[in-house]
């Protein structure tokens, strides 16, 4: 007979030695402490204890006739998160609005904003799934400058950026739509399908974003190109000025990754967010064309591994565990249900991921 197991999170004071690890435990700045299926001693918990880990998932045997219970309490790293993820975003809305009507930029305190609030929030354990989690219709634009911020950030820190780099990339990611402060709200705020003409007025963001900061002369020029050109595409296809390949600054193929990605799994009036399972594939079909490979390449091989362990509803109502998905990332991973049966949703093209319940 087959042994089924499920993960369940534990209180760092209720972990016992000889438990087993079902989920790799992260520090602060996501280096592996102990993987998957290591069996807990005293010394391991005391090693816990001294990263200030306060949950860890543990790996449990279920009986013949039990339900997996997939419901997670909300922890303490992601109420955290939450909070000053709110804050955040509030400060960036004034901001913004003072910015439509004054036309200038202060350029001091978004400098603030993305050193003291987003880098905290970048360096947040299961980053990419706590913004999952907490996407939201209203203010769609002030939440999407933060989290391309985010995402930006990221990404930089897996393409080895430090430093200066990773500020201005932040900075350039906060800033990157800061020209619709200058489209009309009628056009940045329609329920639905843009018209040709409407649509020829809100693609001049970058262009009104670059007018805004090019008097700025303290602030690089790679922070105003990443501003000017995250609508570039890789074959040339891009707004506004249709460049190609080297043409497009390193900071603009990042920021252009980070806002297709948030874009696309996020909920907006016109248009429901799609898992982020859907989302990477989408940008597989992209990543030859119209983004830069190896950027993408890098985005993937590190995205995918916040996706292990997310609790998903699939198409026929089911909660499931994602266990495995496959050497490259796809929208059809293996996963575990409710009722224990493990589906390879490659094969069983009946089934489908609809949403993300838990991450």
């Amino acid at each position: 007979m087959t042994v089924r197991y499920c993960v369940k999170p534990y209180s760092i004071d209720e972990v016992k030695p000889g438990m087993e690890i079902g989920r790799m435990v992260l520090t602060q700045d996501d280096k592996v402490i102990l993987s998957e299926g290591t069996v807990l001693t005293e010394t391991m918990l005391q090693g816990l204890r001294f990263w200030h880990i306060s949950t860890v998932f543990i790996k449990e045997e279920l009986s013949p006739t039990s339900k997996i219970d997939f419901s997670i309490p909300e922890t303490a790293v992601q109420k955290k998160f939450y909070a000053e993820y709110e804050v955040t975003v509030n400060t960036v809305k004034n901001a913004f609005s003072k910015i439509r009507f004054f036309k200038d930029v202060p350029l001091t305190d978004m400098q603030q904003l993305a050193s003291c609030a987003i880098e905290p929030l970048i360096n947040s354990t299961g980053v990419i799934n706590h913004l999952n989690m907490v996407r939201r219709q209203d203010d769609y634009t002030f939440h999407h400058s933060v989290n391309v911020a985010i995402i930006s950030g990221l990404l930089g820190k897996w393409l080895g950026y430090t430093g200066a780099e990773i500020k201005d990339l932040v900075l350039a990611g906060l800033l990157h739509d800061i020209g619709k402060t200058q489209i009309p709200l009628e056009i940045l705020n329609k329920p639905g399908k843009l018209a040709a003409d409407e649509m020829k007025i809100m693609q001049n963001h970058t262009t009104r974003g670059y007018k805004l900061l090019q008097e700025k002369h303290e602030l690089p020029a790679g922070v105003v190109h990443g501003i000017l050109q995250h609508h570039e595409r890789f074959d040339g296809s891009g707004y506004p000025l249709a460049v190609a390949g080297s043409q497009i600054h390193k900071y603009a193929k990042i920021i252009a990754i980070a806002d297709i990605y948030d874009a696309m799994t996020s909920d907006r009036v016109y248009h429901r967010k799609n898992t982020p399972f859907e989302v990477v594939e989408m940008i597989v079909e992209e990543m030859f064309n119209k983004l830069d490979p190896e950027i993408v390449a890098v985005f993937l091989n590190n995205v995918r591994d916040y996706f292990i362990g997310n609790i998903v509803e699939l198409n026929d109502g089911r909660q499931a565990e994602v266990i495995y998905l496959g050497q490259f990332m796809a929208a059809r991973p293996i996963v575990l249900t409710e009722d224990k049966e493990y589906i390879d949703l490659e094969q069983n093209k009946t089934l489908s991921i609809v949403k993300v319940v838990s991450a």
